[in-house]
C-alpha cells in the first residue's frame, strides 16, 4: 500500500475520532476522558501506553535505543464552557492517525507518540520532560504542528529558527507611605516611581527596536489609590514581554528589573518586583526543518510549502525544542467556508480535510528516515 492510500483508508475513522475528542474537551491537567480515548485507540493498534505528567500519555511503536517523537497537546479552553478553540482535537487526531498509518505500513523504526496536557495553562511539556518522556528510549528529535487559520487546506508553513515567541510577565509593586493628599510632604507617594518606571519601560522598548530582531514590551496596567484626596501606600505596574531571541529575552529582563530598582532608590520608596518567566521562544532546528521542508515540498509541491512569519503567540513545545532538535509547522485549515476565525475564538472551526495533510506530511517525513 502506498502512503496516500494508507492515509485515505483511515480518514473516516480519524475524523470520527477527532469529533469524539472534540465532544469530550477538558481543561488543563483534567484531560482524563481525553486520555482514555487516546489510550483505547493506541491499544487497538497494538501499542502499549503509559501515563506521564498526571494526564499525559506516551506510547512507543517498536523497540530501539533511539526514536523520533511526534507530539500533540491535549487540553481545551474555558470558552463556551469547555471548548477546543485552539485546535488541539485536530493535533491529537493527526498524531493518532500518524500512529495508525505507520502501523498499517509496517514501519520498523522506533517511534514515540507524546500526548501532552496543559499547553494552554501552566504547561505540560516541562512536567513530561521531568517525568522522563524524552528517555527510554532516548528521543533524538521531535515533530509537532499547529493548525493555522487563514492558511488554505493542503498548505503548510515552516521555517528554521524562531516560529513562536517567548512569554514573560512582570508585576512591579512600589511601596511608599500614604496619607492626606493635601499634606504630600508627610508622605512617600508610590505613584511617582510607578509612573516614571512605566514611561521608562516604554521608552526603552522604542530605543532598542530592531526590525531584524523584534520584540513586544507592553505596560498594560498601573493601579494606585481609590480616592482623589488620599495618597496610597502602594502602586502596581504590570506588563508583558515577548521575543524570538534568548539573549534579547535575558537583556530585557535585566533592564526592566534594573529600572524598577532605580526609581525606587530615587523616590525613597521600596520595590517588590516579580518577573514571571514562562515559555521560551520556539526555535526550529535548522537541519531538521530544512529536511522536513524538502520532503514535504516533494510530497505536496513546493507551492504548498510556505515560509512562516514568526508569531508572538507562545507554545510550550518550545521546551522540547530546547532539549532536542525539533520542527514545528503550521497546518492549513481554511476551506469550505471554515478556518477563518482566529485561534481562541469562541467560533473557531476548521476544515476536517486538514487532518489528511497533517498525517500525510508527518508520516512522509518519518518514512524518509534520513535524520
Amino acid at each position: 500500500m502506498d502512503l496516500k492510500s494508507a492515509v485515505l483508508k483511515r480518514m473516516d475513522e480519524i475524523k470520527g475520532l477527532r469529533k469524539l475528542l472534540h465532544e469530550n474537551a477538558e481543561l488543563a491537567f483534567n484531560e482524563y476522558k481525553t486520555r482514555d480515548i487516546i489510550i483505547k485507540y493506541l491499544e487497538s493498534l497494538g501499542l502499549q501506553c503509559h501515563d506521564c505528567a498526571k494526564t499525559g500519555v506516551a506510547s512507543i511503536m517498536n523497540d530501539g535505543e533511539e526514536c523520533t517523537a511526534v507530539r500533540a497537546d491535549m487540553d481545551a479552553l474555558p470558552i463556551n464552557g469547555v471548548f477546543h478553540g485552539c485546535g488541539h482535537d485536530y493535533h491529537m487526531a493527526v498524531v493518532l492517525g500518524t500512529a495508525a498509518v505507520l502501523k498499517d505500513l509496517g514501519v520498523e523504526e522506533c517511534i514515540k507518540f507524546i500526548f501532552q496536557p496543559a499547553e494552554e495553562a501552566t504547561g505540560g511539556a516541562v512536567p513530561m520532560i521531568k517525568d522522563g518522556v524524552l528517555e527510554n528510549p532516548k528521543v533524538k528529535n521531535i515533530i509537532g504542528c499547529h493548525v493555522w487559520p487563514d492558511l488554505e487546506v493542503g498548505c503548510i508553513e515552516a521555517a528554521p529558527g524562531a516560529s513562536m515567541g517567548s512569554v514573560d510577565d512582570f508585576i512591579v509593586k512600589y511601596k511608599g507611605r500614604g496619607g492626606h493628599a493635601a499634606m504630600p510632604e508627610l508622605c512617600l507617594n508610590p505613584l511617582k516611581p510607578s509612573v516614571r518606571f512605566a514611561e521608562a519601560v516604554n521608552a526603552m522598548s522604542e530605543d532598542i527596536f530592531n526590525p531584524n530582531n523584534p520584540h513586544i514590551l507592553t505596560v498594560t496596567s498601573l493601579n494606585c489609590g481609590t480616592a482623589p484626596n488620599v495618597i496610597a501606600d502602594s502602586a502596581v505596574v504590570m506588563g508583558t514581554v515577548r521575543t524570538f531571541d534568548v539573549e534579547l529575552r535575558k537583556t530585557l529582563k535585566d533592564k526592566i528589573l534594573n529600572l524598577a530598582s532605580s526609581f525606587a532608590d530615587s523616590s525613597g520608596c521600596t520595590v517588590d518586583p516579580f518577573y514571571d518567566e514562562q515559555y521560551p521562544p520556539l526555535i526550529n532546528d535548522k537541519e531538521l526543518t530544512e529536511k522536513f521542508i524538502s520532503s514535504t515540498s516533494e510530497l505536496l509541491g513546493s507551492e504548498k510549502v510556505l515560509p512562516l512569519k514568526p508569531s508572538f503567540a507562545a507554545e510550550d513545545f518550545s521546551y522540547f525544542a530546547e532539549a532536542i532538535p525539533a520542527v514545528h509547522f503550521r497546518l492549513g485549515i481554511t476551506g469550505e467556508g471554515k478556518g477563518k476565525y482566529p485561534l481562541h475564538s469562541p467560533h473557531f472551526d476548521a476544515d476536517e480535510d486538514a487532518l489528511f495533510y497533517g498525517i500525510y506530511a508527518i508520516t512522509n517525513f518519518i518514512l524518509q528516515g534520513d535524520f
